[in-house]
């Protein structure tokens, strides 16, 4: 259902939407030249017009719409669907509704077609919902009302039409809801019954994780038909159970999942067995109280996430070890991970999926990034353009000496996973609070270690005297094993402020320094 409301072909036309016959007319006479790409319009000397076939040459006399048949205006009102959503984006209903109001013989051939032209009613902020519901046929249900950190909640004034909507889960397609406390005691208290033809759901929370733990009942636990799945803060640790009916999911995304809404990982997994068609998962948990049940041994059979290509997690490591001990994912090409900063990374398993993965192995080049709150190491395939890399993962932690310590802990697990890197750069974008002079530098060295095949080194301004500093040190009699294939090294500073004059005369004459000036 629309704001704008067309009542029911049975029932007198509404004068509240006072639509434009002709400019739907119009709107699809556009469409008339995109299906007949080789015909061109041509006029005559008279005042009609012909059709001019260039694939074989012949003139056709132009026709006026209303004398095609039923199935030829089937079509161009299909197409009208497609043009409006090229890439089969359809979310959101197209303006099916204006043209049902142009004549009687309209509303016929597309209410004779509710399927192929994809009808539904299209409920949002300010609908009259339980006053206008009747007036349509029976026709699938999309309803807004948030469901975007882009959209503001409903008001008040809103939430009995989410309500009167929701009393027909038979017929839901999409719900997007912005959870308000009000709103959420109203959607508990609802008698749950299965969502046959649901396909997209969405819930935020906007009460900052405060609401209360999500029914059990929702969706009465069977949405078969399920393609998209979003939660924002949304406490509902019954989600696994809920996820063994919705083997068709292509998105699957869990963001500020409260300590409230926490799910074990071995659930989880479990209830991701048999996502053949599941191309984006993102699990994210708000805080690191993500605790699983240690003592777990990997699964004997992993399930396989064949469709898979996007992976986000956000958690504490010893649940990560657990969901990628269990799953493997062939066709996975862009997997970003952020760890809650823990005294000890122990990722033997995060290695070894990787290592079944063969669009995450074998980087080329690796960029290290130290900001504020965290850093994070980003790889980058043979290739491959983009900044951050396929592989990128972000440890959250704010002590320089803390950041390269944990970053260098996991790399030198994983360290055959840089045996072909020949590019690092190490970034740093905004000073630092207080001065970091002089520390480091067993943490540096550390994190070099699994570098043996790297040619170049690009340090940015904030961070090019602490590395300096480093490889003078290794000066003293580690100095062929920092880095042994060094050959460029690029200083976004000055000489004075960052010498590496014993580090490169013990390297000569393979080693060039290069100075570049920060202004």
């Amino acid at each position: 259902m629309s704001s704008q409301q067309s009542p029911n072909p049975n029932r007198a036309t509404s004068r509240v939407l006072k639509p434009s016959p002709t400019g739907a007319i119009s709107r699809v006479n556009g469409t008339i030249p995109r299906l007949f790409s080789k015909v061109k319009k041509k006029q005559t000397d008279g005042c009609g017009s012909i059709l001019h076939d260039n694939s074989t040459g012949e003139d056709h006399e132009c026709v006026t719409i209303n004398s095609l048949p039923d199935d030829v205006l089937l079509e161009i009102f299909n197409h009208c669907r497609l043009f409006a959503f090229p890439y089969g984006l359809t979310i959101d209903t197209w303006e099916w509704h204006r043209l049902v109001h142009v004549c009687r013989r309209w509303r016929y051939v597309i209410f004779a077609s509710p399927r192929r032209l994809d009808l539904r009613l299209f409920c949002t902020y300010g609908t009259p919902v339980r006053r206008t519901l009747d007036c349509w046929p029976a026709l699938p249900i999309s309803i807004r009302y948030g469901g975007s950190e882009d959209f503001h909640p409903p008001a008040l004034k809103d939430e009995d039409n989410i309500i009167a909507a929701l009393e027909h889960p038979a017929r839901m397609y999409l719900i997007e809801l912005t959870l308000t406390k009000s709103l959420f005691d109203k959607l508990a208290a609802l008698k749950q019954q299965p969502f046959p033809v649901l396909e997209y759901f969405s819930l935020i929370s906007h009460d900052g994780g405060e609401l209360s733990t999500l029914p059990s009942t929702i969706l009465c636990e069977s949405a078969p038909r399920l393609r998209f799945l979003f939660f924002n803060g949304i406490p509902f640790p019954m989600l696994p159970k809920l996820l063994l009916s919705t083997k068709g999911l292509v998105d699957l995304t869990l963001v500020e999942i409260p300590s409230a809404g926490y799910f074990s990982s071995e659930s989880l997994v479990t209830s991701l067995s048999g996502m053949t068609q599941l191309e984006m998962l993102d699990i994210e948990f708000a805080s690191p109280s993500s605790h699983p049940n240690r003592g777990s041994v990997p699964p004997l059979r992993r399930a396989v996430l064949s469709s898979l290509t996007q992976f986000r997690f956000r958690g504490i490591s010893e649940y990560l070890e657990d969901v990628v001990a269990g799953i493997d994912a062939p066709a996975l090409s862009y997997f970003h991970v952020k760890l809650f900063n823990q005294p000890i990374f122990n990722v033997p398993q995060l290695h070894q999926f990787i290592f079944r993965t063969e669009r995450l192995r074998v980087p080329s080049r690796v960029t290290l990034e130290s900001f504020e709150k965290g850093i994070s190491i980003s790889l980058i395939r043979p290739g491959g353009t983009d900044t951050y890399g396929h592989l990128s993962l972000e440890i959250a932690c704010k002590p320089l000496d803390w950041q390269v310590s944990s970053i260098a802990e996991i790399c030198n697990q994983s360290s055959t996973l840089f045996s072909r890197v020949e590019e690092l750069n190490i970034l740093r974008h905004v000073p630092w609070p207080a001065r970091q002079d002089g520390i480091g530098v067993p943490e540096w060295l550390e994190f070099f270690r699994p570098f043996t095949t790297v040619r170049s080194l690009y340090v940015s301004y904030y961070l090019g005297p602490l590395v300096a500093h480093a490889l003078e040190d290794a000066a003293g009699g580690l100095v062929m094993e920092v880095l042994p294939e060094l050959q460029l090294l690029y200083l976004e500073d000055s000489q004075e402020s960052a010498p590496v004059e014993k580090f490169v005369t013990a390297r000569q004459p393979t080693l060039n320094v290069r100075y570049i000036d920060f202004n």
